[in-house]
């Protein structure tokens, strides 16, 4: 007896060892039928250089509508599983927008971190409300690797000296600590700046993303990007950070080994001079990332997301001096002797 109830113990085992791969991994009640994918313009990625990225989401037919706005969150993390950063993002259009049966698709430019780690990378996503609290997030369809964040791609981090190299020149401050992002460094230039970087002999595109203090300046900033005669000229309209693409050609950037990239401001200002701080420097943009890689590496951008440089019209040599360009306030103007009057004899 007790051997036919093992044998029966076992068969029942067995048949159970057979079913359950059948059956797969138990869903959730409350999957959505929306289906999450990531892709880059590039699989292998050197530290310290911009990426496209394209978000989609799929919403099947039997999508439930989203009651609340989301936030994405995108999470990079290394072969161990450990966390090394972040694209977390409002989805575009809002995700309460939504509707079943269709498709979202949008890109956006990631500027990889600098770190010791080299290698396979895991892309996860998810979808958490944007009004937070205990809300649950929200079940999609795919491998959930946790807490429902789901993997949608994998890539490799390369060395960082897989990238052109860029060489701060003259007009530089020292690097800031990002108080909004302790691991982002920024530095403010002067109110002339330059690079130089290695002569690819290809048209390139250069990365710049910076901002500066809009309120400093007696009208409104503008920037000139140039290389040799040629550039493009772009007015700052506010205090929010931004990102230009700008497109130099092989020829604009000549036959030499290394190519000098001026970063001209219309003026700059100084803090301590204006009674903001104490900061005596002579301040002109706070540049967060300036990235050069060869166009053809990085696939096709919409038109109008990219600059293309031109010549530049001629400027004259005798400037206006500034009001802080050299970090001082405005002299005072002397008052004029009176006239002497004679002596009575």
């Amino acid at each position: 007896m007790k051997l036919r109830r093992a044998a029966q113990g076992g068969l029942w085992l067995l048949a159970a060892a057979v079913l359950a791969p059948a059956c797969g991994p138990r869903q959730p009640k409350d999957l959505n039928d929306i289906v999450p994918t990531f892709s880059a313009n590039r699989t292998q990625i050197p530290l310290k250089s911009a990426i496209e990225a394209t978000y989609t989401w799929e919403c099947g037919p039997a999508m439930q509508k989203l009651s609340e706005d989301q936030r994405v969150f995108v999470h990079f993390v290394d072969k161990e599983g450990t966390l090394l950063f972040t694209d977390d993002h409002l989805p575009t259009p809002p995700a309460s927008t939504w509707e079943p049966g269709k498709k979202y698709s949008y890109s956006r430019t990631i500027f990889v971190p600098s770190y010791s780690y080299v290698g396979p990378v895991t892309v996860r996503l998810g979808l958490a409300g944007v009004s937070g609290g205990r809300k649950p997030r929200v079940a999609l369809k795919g491998q959930d690797a946790g807490l429902r964040e789901y993997v949608v791609g994998k890539v490799e981090f390369l060395h960082e000296t897989k990238n052109i190299y860029v060489v701060q020149k003259d007009g530089w401050h020292d690097a800031e600590t990002d108080p909004s992002n302790p691991g982002a460094e920024r530095v403010w230039t002067k109110k002339e700046a330059m690079v130089s970087f290695q002569n690819p002999k290809k048209d390139v595109l250069i990365y710049l993303e910076a901002n500066t203090s809009y309120k400093s300046f007696p009208k409104p900033p503008v920037l000139t990007l140039s290389i040799g005669k040629s550039g493009v000229v772009i007015p700052i309209a506010d205090s929010d950070v931004f990102l230009k693409k700008v497109r130099f050609r092989a020829a604009d950037l000549g036959d030499g080994e290394w190519v000098d990239l001026h970063l001209n401001m219309s003026d700059s200002f100084c803090p301590k001079n204006l009674g903001f701080n104490t900061d005596p420097r002579e301040l002109g943009l706070m540049v967060s990332h300036l990235f050069v890689i060869e166009e053809s590496l990085v696939g096709t951008l919409p038109a109008d997301a990219v600059l293309t440089a031109a010549p530049l019209p001629a400027v004259s040599t005798k400037a206006p001096a500034s009001r802080a360009a050299a970090g001082k306030a405005p002299a005072a103007v002397a008052k004029p002797k009176a006239t002497p009057k004679p002596k009575a004899h």
